[in-house]
């Protein structure tokens, strides 16, 4: 059931973005997603009276994540979000896995790009261009082609696909320096993830005089109200407490596949609701992506091995 909700709340957290930048910018949107998110998770920590990290090394291991995982991401969807669909953001966060395996060849002496890891990626890449379908007449009706008209549309992709960079160095820090540094404390995932989101919402709110928070005055309509509560409390904040139960108790190849429901979400949930088209090339793209995430995925006894340990 967790995993179901988890794949909803993540695969809607793109278009709850789009519904709340009717009424708030999209630096007001990043601030508020972060402190919702935040208090949630001190709650959490209160009420279960877990231990705060503690400690120069792991708290600045922790800022590094922070700015990864939460600031800088948070703030690129944000603003992406106002030239492209949400169904389309949510296809190109589908990249994460993707983008993370890149970066851990590249960082991590332990991972090595076999062939099929490549073939996962370049399926990857095509899916992704198929999906933007930059072959296409931008004065076309319909399709992402109406949205590829936009000036900015294209770095919109981009900034969307820099949000995904910056989630798979995020992953492949925690783990060459937060794990092992973590590792001999009495933190677990949750307490981590918690101070994360402080961090992140602290750093947030100190560049708030250059962020354009205050540039207009919020228009605080019932769906703006509802969609940043929810991407607040739940996307942000009890999502990531669900992620860990179901990490704990599946073993983090298994609870990674949230990967596969969330772009699948995005593009039922804008359809139906922002009337976004969904077009063939969009669908056979969204494919090729998961197709190339599955073969990036590890088979027969390190799959079995990294069940056990609980490492993706």
């Amino acid at each position: 059931m967790l995993f179901g909700l988890l794949g909803l709340l993540w695969g809607g957290s793109f278009l709850l973005i789009k519904i709340s930048l009717d009424g708030l910018t999209p630096a007001q949107v990043g601030l508020s997603r972060l402190a919702l998110g935040a208090v949630t998770l001190t709650v959490v920590m209160v009420v279960t009276r877990r231990p705060w990290p503690r400690g120069r090394r792991v708290l600045g291991h922790l800022t590094v994540v922070a700015v990864l995982l939460f600031v800088l991401p948070v703030a690129l969807y944000s603003w992406a979000g106002q030239f492209l669909p949400s169904s389309l953001s949510a296809v190109l966060n589908a990249t994460t896995p993707l983008m993370t395996l890149i970066v851990s060849a590249i960082a991590l002496r332990s991972e090595r790009l076999t062939a099929r890891k490549v073939a996962g990626v370049l399926l990857g890449a095509a899916g992704i261009t198929g999906v933007l379908a930059p072959w296409q007449n931008p004065a076309s009706p319909g399709g992402l082609a109406t949205a590829a008209g936009e000036p900015l549309f294209w770095v919109a992709v981009t900034a969307c696909l820099a949000a995904t960079l910056c989630y798979g160095g995020a992953y492949v820090w925690m783990r060459r320096f937060l794990l092992p540094a973590a590792a001999t404390a009495t933190y677990d995932p949750v307490s981590l993830t918690a101070t994360q989101l402080l961090i992140a919402t602290a750093l947030t709110a100190a560049v708030t005089p250059w962020s354009g928070v205050f540039a207009s005055s919020p228009e605080l309509s019932l769906p703006v109200v509802v969609s940043m509560l929810v991407l607040g409390v739940l996307c942000t904040g009890l999502g990531y407490l669900w992620n860990t139960t179901i990490t704990a108790r599946w073993g983090a190849v298994r609870a990674s596949q949230v990967t596969y429901l969330t772009p699948l979400v995005g593009i039922a949930l804008g359809a139906a609701i922002l009337a976004e088209p969904i077009t063939w090339n969009q669908l056979a793209g969204t494919a090729a992506v998961l197709c190339g995430i599955a073969l990036t995925r590890p088979t027969g006894t390190a799959r079995k091995n990294q069940a056990k340990t609980g490492r993706a």
